[in-house]
């Protein structure tokens, strides 16, 4: 994938050596501030706390903590300290999602984005004044069992001034004492400073009493905000049962209670459901419950535990389901029945499977969800808010990487998928909040409606008599091409992985029944018999009935200097090459956007002649400071370097007009992955130079080839010249790979051996990220004039049927049984020929 998030950090040494350079010449400070305690605990659970160790007051607006993430040379977020530090004071920041034991100790909230390998740079204004970790190192930093990975630590009392030399070897054990994870008891506190107030006398715990006696509502305990007005308070509670999860080891350890109907307050804004932490006692949904326990925030979900009391008091009772509809109008929507037993008043569709095989969950929301400038224009804040459009449906089992994952009915499998687009029929559950997430929790089996269900080829298999297809075959790598080799810059680790992801890539190359491919993201490594491109060819021959080849860019060892590259096969036995195979490094392709390639072809039956041209621009993610304005993140929603990618359009454009393969050919196709979306401003720079849109004109905006968490949208694409758009008959995405669970690639990682042969089948599905794009064509009668290695009727004086003939169109859905007599014969004699003539490569 080459897509937003996914950055590609090539960090030279002189880069690395020149940045930490920068940074010690910022020069370090006589400041007595320091980072006296680290929190890195579970899930948003982080901290960090500072001290005045000086003994004057200390202006903290001058002062900010940068943090530099999996070895980065520039910080990734900064949080800028506030107010003033008198002597041996105390200033605390807190992940704003933080549990609610630190976010009482917090002076302030801020980005605290950061795990064990990440270091952390105390500055007042340019001079460092503390550090932890080794700015420009990717490593968990741990020594004599004191780690910065999921542990508290605490400055030793000896230490008063900070580590002023972000660069220098790190080992947490010299300056911090360790504390278990999660430990929070002494933050706000420092060499006897900060220490709080005791605290008042519990309350008396409420009597049990009997059932039916009076008990706290539900609705009290939840209270109308994010978190409980009753947080360490011990209640007496009365309600039903509505779910059940005591299973032990991987449950969730508890279960679901809801106030009974005539029990409810009626406020919307109060849940009447709230989850239960106990497993000692056996409950079934339907039995009425009382119980007695405190109130506590678990990770932000409201919960009862420590059970000092409970008792079945009925069984067999019901309650009545909330509804719930999609979008809501903000999560305080979600807060308010959390806990409770929803029905949701419409179907939905699953919009992303990226866990599910990892965790047990998926996304679902009332409709398909676009990515913005898919189906729009680019403007200022047109993001999709997800959260409210969404939640997720969960198996409620915690841990990874199951081996059994109850989505769809029957488990999920390799051949038993949950494709994006299905529809799920009002399910019912109960809405749970953990990871920071709402999630329903199915109570009754889901209905499933296969509204979206996989295809064996093109859904336009038998249309037009030449086929061409765009296809990102994701980080194709094939080692020293010997065998060995792996892990390599990108793509399979082994080659038992190589193995696997070859197998599908073959599967859907011969699925797309094209004549001719173009590709993106595969290795450059030439074109020798070693090359990927070499075996990917040959390994489509080994298992097709055609016979392929692929195109060789002759004096040139590689397409540009990128890690990948583009690359066109084609069937021998329906193509030829007529032009010279050509590509361009020059600006804005030497660096970014890699090089166009350029070929044309004519078909064998009608000598019609196409330049195709594969293009992959420059992805959205990894903005850098010296970008110029056009290419930062404006906001708009095309993400990063759009500039650079108009460019690109723009050039490719003038590229074209001179005809770079030899041929002066007008029906050209513009294809590949072009890391736009379909209002993008490149794809409406090539629109304005003359060049249609053809998956627009086809299928309409709503049209899509890759999914980015829940939003779909097109970022491969085909535009023909005017005269190839008369000659297009049929444009279609084939879904084999953004609709299906990321779950079913080649990847062996986090997966037992038996998910690994579960999930996985040498078939199209998962075959990459991104979707096939196929354009159909019906080609005319004409003459190349150039007919080496072309037709053979021309060539070797085979009988051409008569002018007012009609030609028929080639049926792409059975290969050759439509032929007729006269061209079969002649293809025939053309494969034996180029057999004979063929060369290794």
């Amino acid at each position: 994938m080459d897509y937003i998030t996914i950055r590609e950090w090539t960090i030279k040494r002189h880069n690395l050596a020149i940045a930490l350079s920068a940074l010690l010449a910022s020069g370090a400070a006589n400041a007595d501030i320091i980072i006296s305690e680290y929190i890195e605990g579970s899930s948003n659970n982080k901290a960090v706390e500072f001290f005045n160790a000086g003994s004057t007051e200390v202006d903290l607006s001058t002062y900010v903590l940068e943090i530099y993430s999996n070895g980065d040379t520039e910080a990734g977020n900064t949080v800028p300290l506030e107010g003033t530090l008198p002597a041996n004071g105390i200033f605390v920041v807190a992940h704003p999602q933080a549990s609610a034991e630190i976010q009482a100790a917090a002076d302030k909230t801020g980005n605290l984005y950061y795990n064990g390998n990440d270091a952390l740079v105390l500055k007042n204004g340019t001079a460092v004044v503390d550090s932890m970790g080794q700015v420009g190192v990717d490593e968990d930093w741990a020594s004599e069992g004191v780690a910065m990975a999921e542990q508290t630590l605490r400055r030793k009392d000896s230490i008063i001034s900070g580590d002023t030399d972000p660069s220098d070897a790190y080992q947490p054990h010299v300056e911090f004492d360790t504390f278990a994870r999660d430990s929070f008891g002494d933050l706000g506190q420092h060499l006897g400073y900060g220490a709080s107030e005791p605290e008042p006398e519990p309350e008396p715990a409420p009597e049990f009493g009997a059932c039916g006696d009076s008990a706290t509502l539900i609705s009290a305990v939840q209270g109308a905000g994010f978190s409980s007005p009753m947080v360490d308070s011990e209640v007496v509670i009365e309600a039903i049962v509505t779910a059940d999860h005591q299973g032990g080891s991987g449950s969730l350890g508890g279960f679901f209670l809801q106030e009974e109907d005539a029990d409810q307050d009626g406020d919307a804004s109060t849940s009447e459901g709230i989850f239960v932490y106990h497993q000692d006692t056996q409950v079934e949904v339907g039995d009425r419950v009382r119980l007695a326990g405190t109130v506590s925030e678990y990770y932000d979900s409201t919960q009862i535990s420590n059970l000092t009391g409970i008792t079945v008091c009925a069984s067999g009772e019901s309650v009545s389901a909330a509804s719930l509809s999609l979008p809501v109008s903000g999560m305080a929507d979600f807060e308010a029945i959390e806990g409770m037993l929803v029905t949701v008043s419409h179907p939905v569709v699953v919009t992303n499977t990226d866990t599910l095989g990892r965790y047990g969950e998926f996304w679902v929301a009332k409709e398909r969800l676009y990515t913005p400038t898919q189906v729009a224009a680019p403007a200022e804040n047109n993001d999709v808010n997800i959260a409210l459009n969404a939640f997720l449906i969960d198996d409620a089992r915690s841990g990874s990487n199951p081996e059994s994952v109850p989505f769809p009915a029957g488990d999920l499998s390799a051949l038993n998928p949950l494709r994006l687009g299905t529809e799920i029929t009002n399910p019912t559950g109960v809405i749970n909040y953990s990871f920071s997430e709402y999630r329903l929790v199915p109570t009754a089996d889901l209905q499933y409606v296969a509204t979206n269900p996989r295809t064996e080829q093109p859904e336009l298999a038998a249309e037009g008599d030449l086929r061409i297809a765009s296809f990102n075959v994701e980080n194709f790598y094939n080692g020293d091409g010997q065998g060995g080799g792996f892990p390599t810059d990108r793509g399979a680790d082994s080659v038992a992985e190589y193995d696997r992801q070859l197998a599908k890539l073959v599967a859907a190359i011969i699925g797309l029944n094209a004549d001719i491919v173009g590709l993106n993201e595969i290795e450059n490594d030439g074109f020798g018999e070693d090359s990927a491109i070499a075996q990917l060819t040959a390994e489509v021959n080994a298992q097709s009935e055609a016979e392929w080849d692929f195109v060789v860019f002759e004096g040139a060892d590689y397409v540009g200097g990128d890690s990948i590259t583009n690359a066109l096969m084609y069937r021998t036995d329906r193509v030829a090459e007529t032009g010279t195979a050509v590509f361009t490094t020059d600006a804005p392709f030497d660096f970014g956007n890699r090089p166009p390639i350029a070929q044309t072809f004519h078909d064998l039956v009608n000598e019609d002649e196409v330049t195709v041209i594969v293009n992959h621009f420059r992805s959205k993610g990894g903005c850098s400071d010296n970008a110029a304005a056009g290419d930062q993140e404006s906001g708009d929603g095309q993400g990063c370097w759009n500039a650079t990618r108009v460019a690109a359009a723009e050039t490719l454009l003038s590229w074209i007009e001179g005809n770079p393969t030899g041929r002066d050919v007008t029906d050209v196709l513009i294809i590949g992955d072009l890391n736009a979306y379909g209002m993008e401003d490149p794809i409406q720079a090539l629109i304005d130079g003359g060049m249609t849109d053809l998956k627009l004109a086809e299928l309409g905006a709503e049209n899509y080839t890759y999914v980015y968490e829940g939003l779909a949208g097109s970022l491969d694409h085909a535009l023909a010249s005017e005269s190839l758009t008369a000659k297009v008959v049929a444009v279609a995405n084939w879904h084999i790979n953004a609709d299906e669970p990321t779950v079913f690639d080649y990847n062996i990682e986090y997966k037992s051996e038996f998910n690994q042969n579960n999930f996985y089948n040498a078939d199209p599905y998962r075959s990459s990220d991104h979707d096939p794009v196929v354009v159909a064509i019906a080609t005319e009668a004409g003459d190349t004039g150039d007919n080496d290695g072309g037709d053979p009727d021309v060539d070797e004086g085979g009988s051409a049927p008569p002018a007012e003939e009609e030609v028929p169109n080639l049926d792409h859905a059975t290969t050759s049984g439509s032929f007729p007599v006269w061209l079969g014969l002649s293809t025939l004699l053309l494969a034996l020929t180029r057999r004979r003539l063929k060369v290794t490569r």
